[in-house]
């Protein structure tokens, strides 16, 4: 008896130290000062894993009806991007499906279960890091969704543009460290973001 205490106690105690590892924010989601949906953001580290999962559900009538659901899994591993898997959906069919693999020359990137790009450099900041780490110091950012590099710079105390390879601009404004706000142009639609 005494020893299934001491196994509930040592189970209750990792799992208490496995959650408060865990960092989660919730932003609403504006178009045109109107709310059309959320942005939840996790992060957890587990053993020597940081593991960053991104959801995105927008939900909103333009001239049709348009909902949006961005899912991103991406987990680094010392410090270096190990794989990345994004998925969106538009009006409830697949629009992206694509895989970043880590590998022993660099990386693999996967389109529709297709090899598209190879990565010849280590990434260690990609779109998801947005959501909870200050650029500060970045040049570029890893885009999980394309399998290329964006732009970044910093544009003000605390503020950041980065720039997607068709151009379009999307600005970042952190405190202490942690966004607070955003604005984004997605392609399919243009939002501001807003912790909530």
């Amino acid at each position: 008896m005494k020893r299934l205490v001491i196994i509930v106690y040592l189970l209750s105690t990792i799992s208490f130290a496995v959650c408060a590892q865990a960092e989660q924010n919730v932003f609403n989601i504006l178009h045109k000062g109107k709310d059309i949906g959320t942005l939840y953001a996790k992060k957890e580290n587990v053993g020597g894993k940081t593991i960053y999962s991104n959801r995105t559900e927008i939900d909103t009538r333009m001239i049709t009806k348009i909902e949006v659901d961005y899912n991103y899994k991406v987990v680094y591993e010392n410090e270096l991007l190990s794989h990345a898997h994004v998925l969106i959906l538009f009006n409830g069919k697949e629009k992206t499906n694509t895989y970043t693999d880590h590998n022993k020359t660099g990386y693999i990137f996967y389109e529709d279960d297709k090899e598209e790009n190879r990565i010849h450099e280590n990434i260690r900041y990609s779109t998801v890091n947005l959501m909870f780490e200050e650029p500060d110091g970045i040049e570029k950012v890893y885009a999980e969704e394309h399998g290329i590099f964006h732009q970044i710079k910093k544009i003000g105390v605390h503020q950041y543009e980065k720039t997607n390879h068709k151009g379009k601009s999307s600005i970042y404004t952190y405190k202490d460290g942690h966004l607070t706000e955003a604005e984004i142009d997605a392609g399919l639609i243009s939002f501001r973001i807003i912790m909530k």
